[in-house]
């Protein structure tokens, strides 16, 4: 049974549930591993507000929208032979926790939040996707490490996540992942 107030009331909504630690600075953090069964699902967050809603409308409409940024890796290959089965790929370098103000919608990173990897959900060979809150990553640190083969690439570059986008990264690998050193290209979108 839901007891409504006879003034308008606001009404706020997260995906996916948790206990709320506080309406104007409720702490959240994404998972490192996401490729694990739940790891990518928990970590993506979506937000919705109904503000000044009266007890005769009867419903309550709340359109989330994802406060979270998204990260899209494609590797493409200019060689012949395939891509090793054993690709995986890491976000370096990004604060996994955040501050969410339910009264404005806003995420902010956690400013004494300490960086960490990220292991991408593996969709493919060529394709691997991560949940990241937003934030400013400067091409001074890896963004990137691919590991084929038993030998790590890391990738510099700087990308400023933003929330609500998807961030795409294409890898190009112009040599084969035999050979005892390969060429990597970015060619962002």
């Amino acid at each position: 049974t839901l007891y409504w107030s006879e003034k308008p009331c606001d009404f706020y909504a997260i995906y996916p549930y948790q206990e709320l630690t506080s309406v104007e600075e409720h702490h959240f953090t994404i998972q490192t591993d996401q490729n694990s069964n739940d790891g990518y699902e928990s970590s993506d967050l979506l937000f919705a507000k109904s503000e000044g809603v009266k007890r005769a409308d009867e419903r309550v409409a709340l359109q989330f929208k994802h406060i979270m940024s998204k990260c899209v890796v494609t590797v493409t290959k200019k060689f012949e032979g395939e891509i090793p089965d054993d690709i995986v790929t890491h976000i370096y370098n990004t604060t996994t926790s955040a501050v969410l103000n339910f009264a404005n919608g806003s995420l902010q990173k956690d400013p004494l939040g300490a960086r960490k990897t990220i292991t991408m959900k593996k969709i493919s060979n060529t394709r691997f996707e991560a949940v990241v809150i937003p934030q400013n990553i400067e091409r001074r640190t890896p963004l990137i490490e691919i590991t084929m083969g038993g030998i790590a690439y890391l990738l510099e570059y700087s990308l400023s996540f933003k929330p609500g986008y998807v961030h795409t990264i294409n890898l190009i690998l112009n040599t084969s992942p035999d050979q005892e050193k390969i060429e990597i290209s970015i060619d962002p979108e």
